[in-house]
């Protein structure tokens, strides 16, 4: 038996396994951070986007000239194909293109919370437009 016996029933540490172990762990944990911090950046606004009191104010004017036609007692038909006319004159009178419309829509249909305000501004102006209607006597 020698003096170095009882120590030989604990097993000995790797301090270098253990570290690079870690190391290697470590770098697969920051990894996942990094494309987690990539995949929270704020989205880029498209180019071509119109402010919100832009598209308010061309919503308000879709809004009413839409109306007027439902009001007229034309048929459904009839009144679509005279409304996408008078659509594209309205949105053109403005310096929009088609495609930047569409990606105004798709852009704030994507952002429900932008959108809301967007829409809560055109049911006031609707409204408010309508109060002053009413008090012309």
């Amino acid at each position: 038996m020698s003096i170095l016996e009882p120590f030989s029933v604990y097993t000995t540490v790797n301090l270098t396994k253990g570290v690079t172990g870690m190391m290697g762990r470590l770098k697969y944990v920051v990894i996942g951070v990094l494309i987690t911090l990539v995949q929270c950046k704020q989205e880029q606004k498209p180019a071509g986007l119109l402010s919100k009191e832009e598209m308010v104010n061309l919503m308000v004017e879709l809004y009413l000239s839409e109306a007027k036609l439902t009001l007229s007692g034309i048929r459904r038909d009839s009144a679509n194909k005279l409304f996408l006319p008078y659509e594209e004159s309205i949105v053109a009178s403005r310096g929009v293109t088609d495609s930047t419309l569409n990606e105004n829509y798709n852009y704030y249909l994507q952002h429900p919370d932008e959108l809301e305000k967007i829409l809560d501004a055109v049911i006031d102006t609707l409204n408010l437009r309508e109060q002053r209607a009413s008090d012309v006597p």
